[in-house]
Parts: structure tokens; C-alpha cells; sequence
């Protein structure tokens, strides 16, 4: 109880303070901070008002079920599709997921989100592949009452329908870039850096919520956690960024993870204060947590395919929600031996401690691992 008190404890400071520093950009100054005008200011702060407000209510309902003994998530983090307009190198869903799976149903998705919201789920994360492929199921989350809806995309498929959903403030687009053009466009392709920052600007002149997405490797960090591109997204207006450590889930690619020092200088304290957007680190830290936050103590993860897994970087299930209800399969064999055993899986090099102990994982009774490529198999 106490652990899982820490986590809703952070996350209601972390709604509280992006609130605060909306506030703080439009006291502060003539011409806010965060861009866009007084009107498109006062948007954003009313629109985090009421995303904060919901997320208070939700900690309360988790608390409920926790007092008897059940675990619901704070963050469900949902990849709708492996499909993508993209091939970038290194891609997750692909090293970890390969292959073609039939995908839930948009009805059976916008369920799963209801009974999560529900139980006291307080923000639902749209990742893929490429998320906005599902436009209709993207169109019909944007229904969903209350639960802050992040949308993990590359921007390269925003056009006028996608701008006036996310202008409507129930979907909150993060996009994923590399850092500066030069590592997106190595990485990326040429022209989504720039799809990518042109989309930004236009929902700052419509002062919609919305937000960065950089992983972070040995070979991009400097550039990322720099000053220069760290004001780059302030000025544009985001209003969070989420900095996700390299996992290195492929073999041969132990060279990309993190240096110590970059490392240190990603978790010194108060590093980034002093902007005008929060940030949110992955997968996290978990000694600050009393262990890993997988398996529902902080967050889950629900595939395309339906799979519910403890961890997007460790793709480990037993269950999946695609015939069962979403509380069933949180209550599995294996996310509660996950759970219990939360202590164990601090931080380990390489950011995932849940991965880097994947032959532990995988050894857990009733534990079915997804496919998985040869390099991957012979790695565990």
C-alpha cells in the first residue's frame, strides 16, 4: 500500500505542477512562455485544470481497490497497432514483436479503456507502431470522458482532422523525435523533424496540449539534454517531454545505452526545473519507487493483439484482455508474481530492470513469451 501511495503521490504532484508552471509561464510575463497568446494560454490552463482535477478522482478509486487487495494501474499504455508509415532503425514493436497478429477491434479496445477508467485508471497512452493508422479508433477515444489520452506519433500523419481533435483537448499528441533534425532525419527519414515541429506550432497557435518524445542513446543524449534543444521545445510550447532510456532489446546493441555520466546527468535532481514544461523519464527509477512499476503497480501495457503484458520494454504475458475483462487479467499468475517480487527489479544498467532480468521473467510458472526473433531467444 505504502509503495503504491508513492507512485499516486508522485503523479498527483506531477498534474499539480504542470498546472503550476501553465500558470506561472502566463503570470511571468506579457507574452507567456509557453506561446500562442493570453487566449491560447488560458486554454491550456484551463484544459490541465481539468485533466488534474479527474487524475484526483482516479488516485481516489485506486486507493479503494487497493484497502482490498487489488492492483489497478494509474497509466495504461496501449499499443493499438504494429503497423507504421515509418522504418526506423531500431524500432521496438519490431525487435520485440515481429511479426502480424490480428489486432483488437476498435469496439473491443474503447471497452478495455472504459472498464480502465472505470477502475480508476487515470491516463490511457496510445503508442503503436504508428497510432494514427487507427483514425477511427484515434477519432473515438477522443470521446472518452476524463482520462488524459497521450498519443505517441511521428507526426508525419497530422493533417486538418487530426489538429482539431487534439485542438479539442481530449487527446494530447506527443511526438517522437530524436533530438535535432540531424539525429531525427538519421533515424527517422528526411522531412519528419520537420512534419513534426510544423505540427507543434500550429496546435501552440491553438493552444492545445501536446508534447516530445526523445530515446535517449549513448550517441544523442548530449545533444537532447542540451540546453539549445531544450529551449527549442519550451519555445514551441510543449508542455511535457518524455525521455525514455535505450533499451538494448536487440543484440549488438549494448553500445547505445546510456554512458554513466549521461546517465547521472539524466537523474540529477532538479535538472529540469527550470523549464517551462515537465518531464517524465522511462522506464523510470525504480529505486525511488521501492522496485518496478510493471505489471499494474504504476503501469501496464496492452498490445494490439490483446496481450496484456507487465512492461512495453519486456514483452512477458499470461493473459490477455481480448476474451477476459481487463481487472481478470491484471490479476494473472504472472503479474502478481511480478508484483510481489517488485523489490528485486531496481535499476540496472540499460534502463529496463524488468528486461535485464528477463530469464527470471520468463522461468515464472504459466509465463508465455510472445514470438521473438533468434538473437532475442539466445540473449535470454
Amino acid at each position: 500500500m505504502q509503495d503504491k501511495n508513492k507512485f499516486d503521490s508522485r503523479n498527483k504532484s506531477f498534474y499539480l505542477q504542470a498546472l503550476g508552471k501553465a500558470i506561472a509561464g502566463r503570470r511571468g510575463s506579457s507574452k507567456p512562455r509557453l506561446g500562442g497568446g493570453l487566449p491560447a494560454t488560458m486554454r491550456r490552463i484551463a484544459t490541465l485544470a481539468k485533466i488534474a482535477a479527474f487524475q484526483l478522482g482516479q488516485a481516489k478509486k485506486r486507493e479503494r481497490a487497493a484497502r482490498v487487495g487489488t492492483t489497478i494501474p494509474g497509466i495504461l499504455i496501449s499499443s493499438i497497432t504494429r503497423r507504421c508509415n515509418l522504418d526506423c532503425e531500431g524500432c521496438y514493436s519490431k525487435a520485440l514483436r515481429p511479426g502480424a497478429r490480428p489486432e483488437l477491434s476498435d469496439e473491443r479496445l474503447l471497452s478495455l479503456f472504459e472498464e480502465a477508467t472505470r477502475l480508476g485508471t487515470g491516463t490511457i497512452m496510445l503508442a503503436g507502431g504508428e497510432p494514427l493508422l487507427r483514425r477511427n479508433l484515434v477519432k473515438k477515444a477522443a470521446g472518452l470522458r476524463g482520462v488524459a489520452i497521450p498519443v505517441f506519433t511521428n507526426g508525419t500523419l497530422v493533417d486538418a482532422e487530426y489538429l482539431d481533435l487534439f485542438t479539442s483537448g481530449r487527446l494530447i499528441p506527443i511526438f517522437s523525435v530524436e533530438g535535432d533534425e540531424q539525429f531525427t532525419t538519421g533515424r527517422r527519414g528526411i522531412g519528419v523533424h520537420e512534419a513534426a515541429m510544423a505540427a507543434a506550432a500550429e496546435l501552440r497557435r491553438r493552444g492545445a496540449l501536446f508534447g516530445f518524445s526523445v530515446t535517449l542513446t549513448a550517441r544523442n543524449a548530449d545533444s537532447a539534454l542540451s540546453d539549445r534543444f531544450l529551449r527549442e521545445i519550451e519555445e514551441l510550447g510543449a508542455s511535457v517531454l518524455f525521455l525514455i532510456e535505450y533499451v538494448p532489446v536487440a543484440s549488438g546493441t549494448d553500445g547505445l545505452v546510456l554512458r554513466d555520466d549521461q546517465k547521472a546527468d539524466l537523474s540529477r535532481p532538479g535538472r529540469f526545473d527550470r523549464y517551462a514544461f515537465m518531464t517524465v523519464s522511462l522506464p523510470g527509477d525504480e529505486e525511488a519507487f521501492g522496485g518496478c512499476l510493471a505489471a499494474g503497480r504504476g503501469f501496464i501495457h496492452l498490445a494490439d493483439d490483446g496481450a496484456l503484458e507487465a512492461c512495453p520494454f519486456a514483452p512477458f504475458s499470461d493473459s490477455n484482455a481480448a476474451d477476459r475483462s481487463l481487472a481478470e487479467a491484471l490479476d494473472s499468475p504472472l503479474m502478481r508474481e511480478i508484483r510481489a517480487r517488485h523489490g528485486e527489479l531496481t535499476e540496472t544498467k540499460g534502463g529496463c530492470a524488468l528486461w535485464n532480468k528477463r530469464g527470471w521473467a520468463a522461468s515464472l510458472s504459466a509465463c508465455a513469451l510472445g514470438p521473438r526473433s533468434s538473437a532475442e531467444r539466445a540473449d535470454a
